[in-house]
């Protein structure tokens, strides 16, 4: 070897059986958590195992205060007459800043449970704010619907070439994060607000002027099963569960040198999968989910038994009177109704809303079950998984 070369980094040398044994045992391991504990995990790992992370924990205080709460969530009168003066609106980050996005992103994983993982494809984040003080009440993001769902196919009467050869899955989208801050989540039904404010009518412009489609209707999914936020809300409809048929995702440490490898050892492969367009068989998956369903089968892994076999509520929201004839392609634009509850836009939201979260504040209070505590992950950063658990398990879901 000559000196030039001798400081050169040295690659470490891929044993593939070592490699499937990690792959495995990883997928054991998380195989055997509940669906909480398995989220908060994945929590811990998007703060711990992410390098930006450290660089960016200089705003955690900022950021903090940026979230609203009450003056004083123990004063019933005072803070009755600050959720009636709330004035609930929307702010579309621009997605050409990037600090913007990088603001958005990190407060996102702050107040939230589940990891935040960009979706391919189309993506529209929202902010929810209170006009009044400038606070956030929540943040929420649209995307590139789901190719399959079976019960919301079923409730549209969706076919492959309504989707895919009309283009009518262009026509709807997926509130891929839907979360108010909290305490004003938990002591005031914020979620709720939260997910009726992304039906907004700026929503629906935005997505027209930046893709070119009419936005029809939206999807969501909740974390835990049927029981959700979502029932309940009359601007959302409660369609059932999904299958539970999605597969566990391996910790990034154990993935990644498989991605590497088939870069190198299964080139073909990896270029389609990463290059594929939208076309009559659907637009693309998580290009990771595609990547591990091939590594099942390289590995000789069953599927099956790695299916984590949550079950989530689906949920639709659909903007008009004949939305679903429309997705059937039945009618065009011209013919569109909208439904009159939408059609009232936040004077509806803000009448059905502030009437619930009032009663649902006094009930708290009067049962002495107010949880006053900003729910802020910013304290994850350097705890041990351990330590992670016995604070915020118990918060999972709320």
């Amino acid at each position: 070897m000559s000196f030039d070369n001798f400081f050169e980094e040295v690659k470490e040398e891929f044993n593939y059986e070592e490699k499937k044994q990690e792959f495995i045992d990883n997928l054991n391991m998380l195989k055997s958590m509940s669906v909480q504990e398995q989220t908060l995990y994945k929590k811990w790992q998007e703060f711990n195992k992410n390098p930006d992370f450290q660089k960016f924990a200089y705003k955690f205080d900022l950021f903090e205060k940026k979230i609203w709460k009450p003056t004083d969530i123990n004063n019933l009168d005072l803070t009755i007459s600050e959720i009636e003066n709330l004035d609930p609106y929307v702010e579309i980050v621009d997605n050409t800043n990037q600090t913007s996005v990088e603001n958005w992103t990190l407060l996102r994983r702050l107040i939230h449970t589940m990891e935040y993982v960009a979706n391919p494809g189309r993506n529209i984040k929202i902010i929810a704010k209170d006009r009044n003080t400038n606070k956030v009440l929540g943040m929420m993001s649209l995307g590139s619907d789901v190719t399959s769902l079976g019960v919301r196919d079923n409730y549209i009467g969706w076919t492959k070439d309504n989707k895919y050869v009309d283009g009518k899955l262009r026509c709807t989208s997926i509130g891929t994060s839907i979360v108010a801050t909290q305490p004003f989540g938990f002591n005031f039904l914020g979620g709720k607000l939260v997910a009726m404010l992304l039906t907004d009518e700026s929503l629906r412009a935005h997505w027209k002027k930046t893709y070119g489609d009419e936005l029809i209707g939206l999807t969501t999914t909740s974390l835990y099963g049927i029981h959700s936020m979502y029932n309940g809300i009359p601007l959302w409809k409660t369609l059932g569960e999904s299958a539970g048929k999605m597969s566990i995702k391996p910790d990034d440490s154990v993935y990644k040198p498989w991605m590497d490898w088939m870069k190198e050892e299964r080139q073909d492969d990896y270029k389609r999968i990463m290059t594929q367009k939208e076309g009559v068989s659907g637009p693309p998956t998580g290009v990771k989910m595609q990547i591990i369903n091939y590594l099942f089968k390289e590995l000789g892994i069953r599927k099956a038994d790695y299916d984590h076999g949550f079950k989530r509520g689906v949920y639709f929201s659909s903007f008009y009177e004949n939305g679903r004839e429309y997705l059937r392609n039945e009618i065009d634009d011209s013919e569109l109704v909208m439904r009159p509850k939408f059609s009232q836009g936040s004077e509806y939201i803000n009448k059905w809303w502030k009437r619930k979260a009032i009663k649902r504040y006094t009930k708290l209070h009067t049962e002495n079950r107010l949880k006053p505590e900003i729910l802020y992950y910013s304290d994850i950063l350097n705890m041990t998984w351990e330590q992670c658990k016995e604070k915020y398990l118990g918060e999972v879901g709320r």
